[in-house]
């Protein structure tokens, strides 16, 4: 992008800011006296399975238009086990940006089911609809099940209710990058739908599409009872909580499942502020201008941590700038083999395996990785220095270009492996030049491999599985691999070019 393109963007995207904050921010203006009090809104972010790194901001930017909106009293819960009948009859929405088989017991589902049918709204945000697999009546409710994301990039969204309050601000379509879900027993049948995939914006021919009828809903809504159900999939990345169109999603999505009255979108305005640049023949500009600034341009907010990281105890293994956090192993510096550049930190040359300077025992790692055609890397954990290379220690979480290298064949050696010992469950790495996103858990012999917000993997160091395995591959004649309590991260110089950034930890032995 040049620099007059840049400036112009952010002047465009400055006076849709200011007009789309404005409607959001005017909920519930106008209301009749008797509607007007404020609604009192609960938002729970527990994660039960995979814990969404946006979830602190999205409190954060919900907390914000909430108090702004000056008619919604915003509670933020971690945890589901409180939500009784009691608690319940407090508020007037219930909102779920959650994951997994949550705390709640029978009497409690039974509790939020019969306050949504006698009038309560239920919200969901994403992977509300990766929660709760095991109680049937929570399906019922929320609509339909995760299945898969297949695409993380700018798409176009096509609104099929342009009347619905939580989408007549956002025209015939609009340009947006985010986690892209499909869904899974869902049905047009049982729900309105709202906002959908346009399939002519992405690859149809990407790993893991499961639906054959490329029907790809991205919000709608339904009735249960009495009470209204509301849900959007978007909201897996910063910049979508950051971007007014959607804030103004969420907030009419609240009150109209509130019940709350409709004109609270100031409609001229959002439309003036789309239509800022518009082409010739009235096109929306949101259909050519991405929704989040172009590739490269958010590059700045990687390599940092949040107020809320850092309250957690995370810590940066990687600013953006400085490989201090790093030595090559079995040296007192960095190889110039390894730099950083742009924003990564990444093998531009010979240098050999890099280390962390300090050892780690239990942790949550995580970081995100690219790597060229037919790459090959690794990441490896309590590794301890001695006479051997670093695997000879350290099991070893797989980086590879998968369809371009020959251990990409064989799942127990293609990426989000445990290299030669575990295979991961599926393939779910991006294409060649993308970054992926990896966690690595490790707590006392308990070790979990996630990439692009799946889990992949799960094993036991020692268990009676590992050492079945262990033996049965490379590393049975090396004593020490996986038996170190504690030891250093390191990354594997395989020779091929590989780039990392936002490489992150929090360690779980000092909790």
């Amino acid at each position: 992008m040049t620099p007059t393109a840049e400036r112009m963007w952010t002047v465009r995207h400055a006076v849709q800011l200011m007009a789309m904050t404005a409607a959001a921010l005017s909920l519930f203006a106008g209301t009749p006296p008797a509607a007007a009090e404020t609604a009192k809104v609960l938002y729970l972010t527990q994660s039960a399975g995979f814990a969404h790194p946006v979830l602190p901001h999205s409190e954060a930017v919900f907390t914000r238009i909430a108090k702004e909106s000056g008619r919604l009293d915003l509670t933020i819960s971690r945890d589901a086990s409180t939500l009784t009948a009691d608690t319940l009859a407090e508020y007037d929405a219930v909102v779920f940006f959650t994951t997994g088989e949550l705390p709640m017991d029978e009497a409690q589902k039974a509790a939020l089911l019969a306050w949504v049918r006698g009038g309560g709204a239920f919200v969901g945000v994403h992977s509300a609809t990766d929660t709760f697999y095991e109680w049937p009546g929570y399906l019922a409710l929320v609509g339909g099940y995760f299945d898969g994301h297949p695409w993380h990039q700018e798409v176009t969204v096509r609104v099929e209710d342009g009347e619905h309050p939580a989408t007549r601000h956002l025209g015939e379509s609009f340009r947006i990058h985010d986690e892209i879900y499909q869904h899974r027993e869902w049905s047009r049948a049982d729900v309105d739908v709202l906002l959908s995939l346009d399939i002519g914006s992405v690859d149809m021919n990407a790993r893991n599409i499961r639906r054959d009828d490329g029907d790809f809903a991205l919000a709608w809504t339904r009735q249960e009872g009495e009470g209204r159900v509301f849900y959007t999939a978007l909201g897996h990345r910063p910049e979508v909580w950051d971007d007014p169109r959607f804030q103004t999603h969420l907030l009419q999505g609240i009150a109209w499942a509130i019940g709350a009255p409709a004109p609270a979108v100031d409609a001229t305005a959002a439309q003036t502020a789309a239509e800022a640049d518009a082409p010739a023949g009235g096109r929306p500009a949101d259909a050519d201008r991405p929704a989040t600034p172009p590739a490269g341009a958010d590059e700045a907010a990687a390599n940092t941590l949040t107020a809320e990281e850092k309250a957690d105890g995370w810590e940066l293994l990687f600013d953006g700038e400085s490989l201090a956090a790093w030595r090559g192993y079995r040296r007192n510096g960095v190889p110039d083999g390894w730099q950083a550049v742009d924003g990564a930190m990444a093998r531009v040359g010979r240098g050999g395996d890099i280390i962390t300077v300090e050892q780690f025992a239990d942790f949550d790692l995580r970081f995100d990785w690219r790597v060229e055609e037919g790459g090959n890397s690794g990441v490896m954990f309590r590794v301890a220095e001695g006479d051997g290379p670093t695997w000879h220690t350290g099991p070893e979480f797989q980086i590879l270009h998968n369809a371009g290298h020959r251990d990409g064949q064989a799942p127990i050696t293609s990426a989000a492996s445990n290299y030669a010992v575990h295979a991961p469950a599926r393939d779910v790495t991006r294409p060649v030049g993308e970054w992926n996103s990896a966690r690595l858990v490790v707590r006392g012999a308990r070790v979990e491999h996630w990439m692009n917000g799946e889990k992949l993997l799960e094993y036991e160091l020692g268990s009676p599985d590992w050492e079945r395995r262990m033996i049965a591959s490379k590393f049975a004649s090396i004593p020490r691999y996986g038996r170190e309590p504690r030891g250093h991260l390191a990354i594997q110089d395989h020779g091929d070019p590989v780039a990392f950034r936002n490489v992150k930890i929090r360690r779980l032995d000092m909790n």
